[in-house]
């Protein structure tokens, strides 16, 4: 628990500060740049139970200061589903987006040079490692994992297994695990700019 801490009060350390253009081998999550729209199949496996969807979020600019934002989720749901349908999101009544990539996470993957091999320690609690390209919706991307130690095991374990392409604002692919086991999966099927 106290690593997690550590690691919470690192992180908004450093989200406080500007983010720098996109450099070299770096990534900068969040750096959109407008008039891009990205598709993502998404599966939840809940116990052995898959549900599937999709989540597209589309930026346009409107002007020198502002975006039009447009998110959108899909979801296969029985007709027999009452307030559910309505909360839509695979049923969960939040954006799935949070799952595609938890924000304090990005201050730390920013830090990490996208070259296989790489790899960063999270002051003990963790660290994520840069692997081979792989081709995931058309694009190309680095497949990291982040392992952390799990406070009941004291074992190290995937928590997040994530695809970057640094010319891109979010993951092409990303999965979050639970107790070891994958909870929830994003893959790009399409980015386009225009």
């Amino acid at each position: 628990m106290k690593h997690c801490l550590l690691l919470a009060a690192f992180a908004a350390l450093l989200v406080s500060r500007p983010a720098a253009a996109q450099d070299g081998n770096k990534w900068k999550p969040y750096q959109f740049t407008g008039n891009e729209k990205y598709d993502y199949k998404v599966t939840m496996m809940d116990g052995e139970e898959k549900k599937e969807g999709g989540f597209s979020l589309d930026l346009r600019n409107k002007d020198g200061e502002h975006w039009n934002v447009t998110v959108a989720n899909s979801n296969v749901m029985k007709k027999t589903q009452g307030a559910e349908v309505l909360m839509g999101n695979l049923g969960l009544g939040m954006s799935p987006v949070m799952f595609l990539m938890n924000p304090l996470y990005g201050a730390f993957i920013e830090q990490v040079e996208m070259k296989e091999g790489e790899k960063m320690s999270l002051f003990g609690a963790g660290v994520i490692k840069v692997g081979k390209k792989e081709t995931i919706g058309g694009r190309s991307g680095f497949a990291c994992e982040l392992t952390m130690k799990n406070q009941e095991t004291q074992k190290d374990e995937v928590s997040w297994s994530f695809w970057i392409d640094t010319a891109l604002a979010l993951p092409i692919k990303s999965i979050t695990y639970e107790q070891g086991k994958p909870k929830f999966i994003f893959e790009l099927l399409s980015y386009k700019k225009d």
